[in-house]
């Protein structure tokens, strides 16, 4: 069950990191608001990846930091600016959820 919540907390982290590098492309370094914006969602997502610091090894977290990344990824890639679902893209999910798996195998 606790890697299942460092998953989730991680997972929160990256979600709320890509929001805060969507916010910093958007700047182009010229727009104060938006560099500020994307620094605080840096800030909150910290705590986050501190919990799941506490959970599991530390290798660990940056395992699921990197899977939760290509996932969410090629979900937003699809569903936000229309990418095509390509095999490969699939491939990539399905090995992606089967390295997860491993990781938490090897957490035990």
């Amino acid at each position: 069950m606790k890697f299942f919540f460092a998953i989730l907390a991680i997972s929160i982290a990256v979600a709320v990191s890509s929001v805060a590098d969507i916010y910093l492309k958007k700047s182009q370094l010229t727009n104060t608001n938006y560099i500020l914006i994307g620094m605080m969602l840096y800030a909150v997502a910290a705590p986050a990846v501190a919990i799941g610091f506490k959970i599991v090894d530390f290798s660990v977290v940056f395992f699921i930091w990197e899977a939760v990344a290509i996932v969410l990824g090629l979900s937003f890639g699809i569903v936000f600016f229309k990418e095509e679902l390509s095999v490969l893209k699939v491939a990539a999910f399905v090995f992606t959820l089967i390295a997860l798996v491993f990781s938490y195998l090897s957490s035990k």
